[in-house]
């Protein structure tokens, strides 16, 4: 873990080399102190991984930011993801659901694409996309048309590098391609 740490500095700095670029940083706070770190260095929105879908004091606290919220929906089935919204539309912020598979990689036959569509019928006032942990990005291609608005992918500047998700990131020939 220690090998993979990024420390808040670095998280600063990072969010400026990236906004120097011209792209909006997110962050994915696992908790009250990161969600409140993360607002006071003036991120846009907030991006909610699947095991902090249900949060609910999680989520409740970032609502009274009054930014975006991008929910990922990994390990949740369409009732626990319901609670997630209700909480979301409580507080009159604007937010985006994933369809997410939290296998690292996904298989492609696992990917239950077609739920994107569901998400889209279930959640009318959502933004619906795809989080894609699967190899390559022909599922992310995939889950565009079927109707996806954000495609979240995880990247690397290199696939040799040792970690947790490199094997369903995509470098940047593939973000050249994805784009």
């Amino acid at each position: 873990i220690k090998e993979n740490l990024m420390t808040f500095h670095d998280e600063i700095q990072l969010k400026k080399y990236v906004e120097l670029k011209g792209i909006i940083y997110l962050s994915t706070p696992f908790s009250l102190e990161a969600a409140i770190r993360l607002n006071k260095i003036g991120i846009k929105a907030f991006k909610i991984g699947s095991g902090e879908c249900n949060n609910i004091p999680l989520l409740e606290k970032i609502i009274k930011f009054k930014k975006p919220i991008i929910l990922s929906t990994g390990m949740n089935d369409l009732f626990s993801i319901r609670k997630s919204v209700r909480v979301l539309e409580k507080g009159k912020v604007s937010y985006a659901i994933l369809h997410c598979k939290s296998e690292y990689p996904t298989n492609n036959k696992e990917l239950n694409l077609d739920f994107i569509n569901k998400l889209k019928q279930k959640f009318p006032n959502a933004v619906v996309g795809y989080s894609d942990h699967s190899n390559g990005i022909i599922p992310s291609i995939s889950a565009m048309a079927k109707g996806a608005s954000i495609i979240e992918k995880h990247f690397t500047d290199t696939k040799e590098r040792s970690g947790p998700d490199i094997v369903c990131s995509m470098d940047a020939k593939e973000l050249i391609f994805l784009k």
